[in-house]
């Protein structure tokens, strides 16, 4: 995958900024319910989409296969956004209604904007799309709805992981553009795949065609899963993906590299495997293995802090067995740290 550092200049006069953007954030939501392989960046999407039965269909319904755009997106939510006044910023409250207002109140001209950051059939397409959602109360009500039960879901994902990385990147990239820096180093190299040379001579095209006194708004994304650019009345947006912090990457291993500890020790490893074959207690073990009893106490107290083994009563009998579920983890998290 090529390495796009070399980005076009902005003209003078156009304004170079660095912004949040829940409508961002949904539309990527949004698309992943269309385009599944976008999860594997973020996993919790899933769990999103489990949390609201029914939404995931709801996308998937919003609009028909002659509306279908070629990049499976949903470019008419930074129009309407944009048009409302609500682009920027990183909370979700009120952005469906604000959205659903905003489709009623488009003029025809407002339905067809010049959109060059697209293709000749994405653009009919986003076009019609609004010329629907302006025309049909029950298509707006529908879109309305779409986003205000979408939102709720991701929004404990949200408060938990991507407002701190985003809120965190876009005061790194605001300090950046501060000293100087150009748009293309405050919105950083950007990974593509062969195929996307295409991509960046359309955004080539974009940031050439930016008259003075317009804007360019670079992005950082949480749910992003590359990056994308949209030209809209007044301003271009890039936006990028906000990856992780070497401290976000540390809190993530942390425990990680606790049950490795734990299970680093052969005597640990083995207890683990016994346990696999079976229940037993300590006294068992300690004969198993020909250690005193203390001695096997002291290591499964070890491996039950990593949550790693856990009591069953049995009678009165007090048996140890493996956490399934733990040990699951404990090798996902393995795989995902290294082969990732």
């Amino acid at each position: 995958m090529p390495v796009f550092d070399d980005f076009p200049a902005a003209s003078p006069g156009v304004e170079v900024a660095v912004e949040p953007s829940m409508a961002v954030e949904l539309e990527w939501v949004l698309g992943s319910a269309l385009n599944r392989r976008w999860r594997d960046d973020h996993p919790t999407l899933d769990s999103v989409y489990a949390a609201v039965p029914g939404v995931e269909g709801a996308i998937e319904g919003l609009w028909g296969p002659e509306e279908a755009l070629t990049c499976g997106g949903f470019t008419e939510l930074f129009l309407l956004a944009h048009h409302a006044g609500v682009l920027f910023g990183t909370d979700g409250d009120g952005l469906a209604e604000a959205v659903e207002q905003a489709a009623g109140s488009l003029t025809p001209d407002q339905a067809h904007p010049s959109l060059g950051s697209e293709n000749d059939e994405d653009r009919r397409i986003v076009h019609r799309r609004l010329a629907l959602l302006r025309r049909s109360t029950a298509r707006r009500r529908r879109y309305g709805e779409v986003l205000a039960a979408l939102w709720p879901a991701v929004r404990q994902d949200w408060e938990a992981h991507g407002r701190r990385r985003v809120d965190q990147a876009v005061e790194a990239r605001r300090r950046s553009l501060a000293r100087g820096a150009s748009w293309q180093e405050v919105a950083g190299g950007t990974s593509f795949p062969e195929t996307a040379s295409g991509f960046f001579d359309q955004l080539t095209r974009a940031v050439a065609a930016l008259a003075p006194g317009s804007r360019l708004v670079v992005v950082p994304a949480y749910y992003t899963h590359l990056v994308l650019f949209t030209d809209l009345p007044g301003m271009l947006v890039v936006g990028v993906r906000t990856d992780p912090t070497a401290a976000d990457a540390r809190a993530r291993t942390e425990a990680l590299a606790k049950s490795l500890r734990t299970v680093s020790d052969p005597t640990r490893l083995a207890i683990l495997d016994a346990l696999r074959a079976g229940p037993r207690t300590v006294g068992e073990l300690a004969s198993s293995f020909a250690l005193a009893q203390p001695t096997v106490s002291n290591h499964v107290k070890l491996l039950r802090d990593a949550g790693l083994v856990a009591d069953e009563r049995r009678g009165r009998r007090r048996e140890l067995v493996v956490r399934g579920d733990a040990v699951e983890d404990l090798l996902a998290g393995l795989q995902h740290v290294l082969a990732g």
